[in-house]
């Protein structure tokens, strides 16, 4: 009899545990949430628009102390805002020895070894100023000229010689916690940025 009574009461306990468990499912519940992003990017084209229509035509044949037309500037073709630097090389291509032999860059206010307004000089590179935004180019160019050494001699009409000039981006966003912070650095806080970024 007491093995009839100790089944019965652990048929009623199992019954008891289904009868629970069948109750708690009915309270369980789950969600989910799909989060959609694209991966941003920047890019950058340089373009160089007077040195295309005249610069470049008076090129083959400079003489001492001439102008050629040479004007950086950058438009954001990528996803995302940046911040913009350009570096030239070569100013000293003429004779690297010779201080005399310096090719030099101009304003657009004709002011020797200057830059253009929203631009500034740090170190080996030009900055500029301001956060380019997407689809947006350059307020200014980094510069209006190149001009040649008053020192200049006779050439043999044939050697040729190069200015190289590179543009590098990298995201503003992220640069300070907000965006209005950002939108107000330094060309110090700007040329640090570039590092931390690794350029």
């Amino acid at each position: 009899m007491k093995k009839k009574i100790l089944a019965l009461a652990m048929c009623v306990a199992l019954l008891a545990i289904a009868i629970v468990g069948g109750t708690l499912a009915y309270f369980s519940d789950s969600d989910e949430a799909t989060n959609t992003f694209t991966v941003g990017n920047v890019k950058i084209d340089l373009t160089e628009p007077n040195w295309e229509g005249s610069g470049s035509v008076d090129a083959p044949e400079v003489y001492a102390g001439e102008a050629l037309a040479k004007d950086p500037t950058v438009e954001n073709v990528g996803k995302n805002p940046c911040f913009v630097r350009i570096q030239v090389t070569g100013l000293d291509c003429l004779d690297k020895n010779d201080p005399d032999m310096l090719i030099h860059i101009r304003n657009a206010n004709y002011v020797l070894d200057a830059v253009n307004a929203d631009w500034e000089v740090k170190g080996d590179y030009i900055y500029y100023k301001h956060v380019l935004a997407v689809g947006d180019t350059t307020a200014t160019p980094a510069f209006s000229a190149v001009v040649m050494p008053t020192a200049l001699e006779n050439g043999d009409g044939t050697t040729e010689f190069d200015i190289d000039v590179v543009a590098e981006a990298v995201q503003a966003q992220g640069a300070k916690p907000s965006w209005s912070a950002v939108q107000t650095m330094t060309v110090d806080e700007i040329a640090a940025w570039f590092t931390t970024c690794g350029m």
